[in-house]
């Protein structure tokens, strides 16, 4: 079922009130974006925008998400748990090289200090 919107002056917010409705139909509210793209011919765009700014609730509808910050896979944070991950793991193997460093660092200056 495309959307037939005939006239140039449609809101996004009217754009948006027929998809919803159409989405909280027992058969569509596991369609993911391609699908309701597919179906319903709403630009990608528009509906990664209103599912970054929070219209959909993830219990309702738990397919449809918006690209990862860094990586751009579909997800319903702004980074998805790979990337998530990866840069929790680069911050803690910084955080110990600092201590690393710093413990190296105070050992250099007790050798090398005259009393």
């Amino acid at each position: 079922m495309k959307f037939q919107f005939n006239r140039l002056d449609v809101r996004e917010e009217d754009i948006f009130a027929e998809l919803h409705h159409f989405l909280l139909r027992k058969n569509n509210r596991y369609m993911t974006n391609d699908e309701i793209v597919e179906k319903t011919g709403v630009s990608g765009d528009l509906l990664a925008k209103w599912a970054k700014n929070g219209k959909f609730k993830s219990s309702i509808f738990p397919n449809i998400g918006a690209p990862c910050e860094r990586c751009g896979t579909i997800t319903q944070t702004r980074l998805c748990l790979n990337c998530s991950e990866t840069i929790t793991g680069t911050l803690a193997k910084e955080e110990r090289d600092r201590e690393w460093f710093k413990k190296i660092n105070q050992k250099q200056r007790s050798t090398y200090h005259y009393r």
